[in-house]
């Protein structure tokens, strides 16, 4: 199990994330995208091409990174990918499943 963190966040402990797999950064501190997306694309999807049901996505970072991280994460797994998110009162994060598929616009 891996937990791909979108874009690393410095000062921010995740700790706690490694209950759910071993923590792989997308995109370094600092980096952002630009006029063309296609660099962090590239880097994002050598990564991401490999994500399955039993990895998690932890959104932080630049947005246009989680936009692009959420969907290569569903083209990769038919469409269903796992986030962590972090609850500030009970100070853990819970993992929230996201099925593409199972909407009710079909």
């Amino acid at each position: 199990m891996t937990v791909y963190i979108t874009q690393e966040v410095r000062g921010r402990d995740l700790s706690d994330a490694l209950e759910f797999g071993e923590l792989d950064i997308l995109v370094p501190f600092g980096d952002q995208v630009s006029l063309s997306a296609m660099p962090t694309l590239r880097r994002m999807e050598r990564k991401l091409v490999k994500f399955t049901s039993e990895d998690y996505l932890m959104l932080s970072g630049d947005p246009v990174c989680i936009g692009i991280a959420c969907a290569l994460a569903a083209a990769a797994n038919n469409g269903r990918f796992k986030v962590l998110k972090w609850d500030r009162i009970e100070q853990k994060y819970y993992p929230i499943e996201v099925d593409l598929y199972q909407s009710s616009r079909r």
